[in-house]
């Protein structure tokens, strides 16, 4: 809502959520955003990854570990409902 934006909630949340798959283990994370927000986060563009239908400066990702794979990006359907 409006008048919660500007508290630092969402960054908070993202925070947190990086913090628990580095904990996990994961290597990377992808999202589907607005690049302006999300670039404070560390997260780019990567012309190696793709998702079909999407513009490439919206589809974002972030690194953990050292290196980017390559390929195409899949999302589970229960996204698209």
């Amino acid at each position: 809502m409006p008048e919660q934006q500007g508290k630092g909630i969402g960054k908070a949340l993202i925070n947190k959520g990086l913090a628990q798959l580095k904990e996990r283990g994961a290597e990377g994370v992808v999202l589907l955003g607005e690049p302006e927000y999300y670039g404070r986060f560390g997260f780019k563009a990567q012309p190696r990854l793709t998702l079909t239908g999407v513009p490439a400066e919206y589809f974002l990702a972030l690194p953990i570990k050292d290196s980017i794979p390559a390929g195409e990006v899949s999302y589970h359907p229960a996204f698209f409902e």
